[in-house]
């Protein structure tokens, strides 16, 4: 019975009805969604915009970003200013590797093969991906679940993030590794506590034309505010 309504006109719109729903209950924040777009259990703020056929499900999506057609993004909370490129993928869980099988029948209770031989939960299959602010993935990244992606780190195309990824780091390759830091030190420390995607609108919009060089913005906007010292205990 369930098979009836699996087909692409009621599929369609379905979808069509709740991207419809979403972008009206978000009318003032200016939700934009595309076409064939799956989303369940997500929360946006102001600007975003959603791409076709993209898949998104609990998750939790700060203003400005947005994610590149095909992307799916689960379990999942993404900062403002973010580029989420076309079929990136993370948050779609894990499996265990110290076990006798990794097969899910052993640990799960949710018959990802149609049965479960265990009445309870016996393995954390999905943990919560954090991505910071102003982050660009590049197209088909995966990122495993549970790693935190610091602010202004760029994740290279086709790279498999398995652990944390330091702010302003440029990461590639399989796992990914660094590859260097878009800044020197001094100026990421300023960036971080600087926060200018925390600005409000006639901020973003009076400083925009600084945003091409980081030099600029630093001696004329950020001047003055020198990062603070951390103290090694």
């Amino acid at each position: 019975m369930k098979k009836l309504f699996l087909n692409p006109v009621t599929i369609y719109v379905k979808r069509l009805l709740v991207a419809l729903a979403l972008e009206w209950s978000n009318f003032g924040n200016h939700l934009s969604i595309g076409n064939m777009a799956v989303i369940k259990n997500c929360r946006f703020g102001k600007y975003n915009t959603i791409y076709e056929h993209v898949h998104l499900t609990d998750t939790t999506i700060d203003d400005f970003t947005y994610l590149a057609p095909h992307a799916h993004i689960h379990n999942s909370h993404i900062g403002k200013f973010c580029s989420i490129g076309p079929e990136v993928m993370c948050g779609l869980g894990s499996h265990p590797i110290s076990n006798v099988s990794t097969h899910p029948a052993f640990y799960s209770t949710q018959g990802q093969s149609q049965i479960s031989l265990v009445t309870k939960n016996l393995f954390e299959e999905h943990k919560t991906t954090v991505i910071g602010n102003d982050v660009w993935i590049g197209a088909r990244a995966i990122l495993l679940d549970g790693v935190t992606i610091g602010d202004g780190a760029i994740i290279a195309a086709g790279a498999v993030v398995t652990k944390d990824v330091e702010p302003y780091a440029i990461v590639g390759g399989v796992p990914a590794r660094i590859i260097k830091f878009r800044f020197e030190k001094e100026r990421i420390l300023l960036l971080q506590q600087k926060q200018w995607w925390n600005q409000d609108i006639a901020w973003l919009k009076k400083n925009a034309i600084r945003f091409t060089d980081v030099s600029e913005l630093y001696d004329t906007v950020l001047e003055g505010q020198k990062p603070k010292k951390t103290t090694d205990r």
